[in-house]
Order: structure tokens, then C-alpha cells, then sequence
């Protein structure tokens, strides 16, 4: 049953959607939970948490939001995300707790010192991986070579200013850039960002671990949550 037209889109932004949508499940027939298990790195029950909004959104039944649109994009080719991006930020305005992008992708939404860090540190590890940079992504991350290719798309996206750096690209980088590096970005971006509740042990874990003299996103009711948890189990 159709609730919302075009899912809040226009009739061309959600077709190019729903094609690009149905031709990933065709490529992963019978086998889309798990595929979304492994990129997401999740249990089967968040996997099909996510396969049923994403279905809600392809089948009309809501509405595209912010926070969807982040949890789709991996998916999805870089044009298709940026034009969404473009349409959701000047239709709608975006609810407490999502994630809302820079319209401006210069520095991929970093300051220009993290930015330049973070170029020069990639193109360090290409240079000393240069004809297998996705497998050394494997090894690092102990991911399939599908989960490679996925970060090796956020690297890129990041590195070309054609997206910006948003708290789950944070994650997927971890064990990639140096710690202190990986602690500046994910300290600035957690502050700058909402996150979907579905990151919400990852930050936690990554606030524990990374944690500085500064606050780390300290005033995110996200954080707010995973402190008191951390502080009521006494670490």
C-alpha cells in the first residue's frame, strides 16, 4: 500500500532509486540479508531492520529521511546519493538525532589541517600498497573482500571532496589511519554529526578507545547515553 508518493521525492529522483535498488537485491537474490550483514557488519536482526526500511522507502510506504538516505548510500552510486542529499536538505528541514550533511563538500566536511592529514596518510598507504590496497583493507579489518571495496569507496569519496566525512565513514576507517589521526577525525566528526541509534555502541566503543583530553562528542545525547552506561559499569 502507497502512503507517501515517490517516497517525499520527485517521480524521477525515485525511480533512478528503486532501479538502482532492485538491481542490487537481483544481484544478491535470496541472499540480501546476509549481504547487508556483512557490509554493515551487524546481527540478521539489524539486517533486516534495514532491509525493511529501505523496502519501506522503495515501496512508498515512508518517506525518504536524512537518517535513511546515510544508512542507503554504500549502496548506491555517488551521483544518485548527491543529487538525494541536495533534494532532502532544501525540501526538508532534518529531525534531532539524524545525520545532516554539508551541502559544502570542500575538505569532505573536515577542517583543512584534518583534511590534508587525512590525504597525505591515504596516499602513504597507496603508495606502499599500490596494487592491493583493498587487500590490505581485508587484512586490517579482518572484512570479505565486498566490505573492502565498500570502505575503498568511502576512502575515495572522502579523499575527492565528492562527499563528506559523516560518523559511519568514521567507523569504517578505523584500524586504517593512524590512531592519533582516526582520534581527531572521530572527535570532530562525532562532535560536528548525529548519528542513527544503530551506531550507537560503536561510538561508544570508539569514545572508550579514542578517547582525548577534549570531550568527544560529549554533549550528543548518544554519548550522553553511552557514558552513563560506561559509568555505571564502572570504567
Amino acid at each position: 500500500m502507497k502512503r507517501f508518493e515517490y517516497a517525499g521525492l520527485t517521480k524521477e529522483l525515485h525511480q533512478r532509486l528503486t532501479l538502482e535498488f532492485d538491481a542490487l537485491k537481483d544481484e544478491h537474490h535470496r541472499t540480501f540479508t546476509k549481504y547487508i550483514m556483512e557490509t554493515k557488519q551487524c546481527n540478521r536482526q539489524y539486517a533486516r531492520k534495514y532491509a525493511q526500511r529501505f523496502d519501506n522507502v522503495i515501496k512508498e510506504r515512508s518517506k525518504l529521511s536524512h537518517t535513511t538516505l546515510e544508512d542507503m548510500s554504500e549502496y548506491l552510486t555517488d551521483g544518485l546519493v548527491n543529487d538525494l542529499r541536495e533534494y532532502l536538505l532544501e525540501n526538508y528541514s532534518t529531525r534531532r538525532g539524524s545525520c545532516k550533511p554539508d551541502t559544502d563538500k570542500t575538505n569532505a566536511g573536515l577542517t583543512r589541517e584534518l583534511f590534508i592529514q587525512y590525504r597525505k596518510e591515504i596516499q602513504e598507504l597507496r603508495s606502499a600498497h599500490p596494487n592491493c590496497f583493498a587487500n590490505y583493507i581485508m587484512e586490517v579489518k579482518g572484512c570479505s573482500n565486498q566490505q573492502a571495496k565498500t570502505i575503498c569507496t568511502a576512502i575515495n569519496t572522502i579523499y575527492t571532496e565528492l562527499g563528506i566525512l559523516t560518523p559511519r565513514k568514521v567507523i569504517q576507517l578505523e584500524g586504517i589511519l593512524s590512531k592519533e589521526l582516526f582520534g581527531k577525525i572521530a572527535k570532530y566528526v562525532f562532535d560536528k554529526y548525529e548519528w542513527p541509534e544503530s551506531l550507537d555502541e560503536e561510538v561508544d566503543r570508539i569514545y572508550l578507545q579514542y578517547r582525548t583530553k577534549g570531550d568527544l562528542g560529549l554533549e550528543k545525547e548518544n554519548v550522553k547515553r553511552a557514558l552513563y552506561k560506561a559509568i555505571s559499569m564502572g570504567l
